[in-house]
């Protein structure tokens, strides 16, 4: 069957409608913690329980009726089964979000569903950090891959800071993310960038010159994948496993650029301790561990599993041949 005709192809189409609507709207949107979000929220519904902007539509994701979207719009959104009625409002099953004038679908809020992909301030943080690398980088970078990329808006935007790459792969083991990751590189017109369903580099070849990842570094109860990063090592078991995978994978000249959360607890850093042991049979690597953010995800700290953490801390690990 033709793919414009599958329920994909259509919802697809409909997204590329959605982006190029909100880019003639001059649609911006920066994302927030779903704390903070789910306060304005309250905010906003105290004052009106129903959206009045595009913003309130695909930005806040709250309930709108007919008369507030462009008419087209609504019905084509409607038919691809991307807005869904729910106590006689409608609700966008997509959220928009901008990074450095660009903007970029994925999951709505709240990110509940085991397979939402998510979009949040960790997004803008890894893009900020790893621009700063690549500006001041002097190596070629030919070809290159982004782990656990959701909805690829880093690499999509980073795109334009290493011209020569002739391959940017963009890996995920969750097909909803790969979905979203081709609607934004369709969208900017790429052709450089590769989405690949793949468990790290379970369905790629070869070597890269730069390997960058944002993972999921929580111990989530749900185990979403977005957010549960293992529990053995108080979430930073897939962020190790990035580690002993990408060392393997670097071209002589190549990078790993990793950023993670990390969870310290009275008894220390096991995350690093980890990383100390194990890169004692590399000698050829060198590495550097920076912590950016000394407290993220505060809430965290009431759950279960963080009884014995005392804070999660943002880090960015480097790792490439001595």
């Amino acid at each position: 069957m033709n793919q414009h005709f599958t329920m994909e192809g259509i919802q697809q189409r409909a997204l590329h409608y959605l982006l190029h609507f909100l880019e003639e709207q001059h649609y911006r949107f920066t994302v927030i913690t779903p704390l903070s979000h789910e306060r304005i929220l309250k905010r906003k519904k105290h004052l009106s329980n129903t959206a009045r902007s595009l913003k309130d539509i695909f930005g806040w994701n709250l309930p709108f009726y007919p008369e507030a979207l462009d008419q087209q719009l609504f019905l084509i959104l409607k038919n691809a089964d991307l807005i869904h009625l729910e106590n006689q409002q409608w609700l966008s099953t997509v959220r928009v979000a901008s990074l450095d004038e660009k903007l970029f679908i994925h999951s709505a809020f709240p990110t509940i569903e085991i397979d939402a992909v998510f979009f949040g301030p960790d997004t803008y943080r890894f893009y900020y950090h790893l621009k700063q690398y690549l500006l001041h980088q002097i190596h070629v970078i030919q070809r290159s891959v982004e782990l656990c990329c959701g909805a690829s808006p880093v690499a999509i935007t980073i795109a334009k800071l290493i011209p020569e790459a002739t391959e940017i792969f963009t890996a995920d083991i969750n097909p909803k993310a790969l979905f979203y990751s081709q609607v934004n590189k369709d969208f900017t017109g790429l052709s450089n960038i590769f989405p690949t369903q793949s468990n790290l580099f379970s369905n790629l070849e070869g070597h890269f010159d730069l390997i960058f990842a944002n993972p999921p570094y929580l111990m989530d109860l749900h185990e979403r994948q977005y957010r549960h990063g293992g529990n053995v090592l108080d979430g930073t078991d897939l962020s190790f496993n990035i580690l002993t995978e990408a060392i393997k994978r670097l071209t002589p000249q190549g990078t790993l650029f990793l950023y993670t959360g990390i969870a310290i607890s009275q008894d220390g850093n096991k995350f690093l301790e980890a990383v100390h042991s194990w890169i004692q049979d590399y000698p050829d690597f060198n590495y550097s561990y920076e912590e950016i953010d000394p407290d993220v995800f505060g809430e965290e700290l009431e759950q279960p599993a963080y009884q014995h953490i005392e804070r999660i801390a943002v880090v960015l690990i480097k790792l490439s041949a001595a």
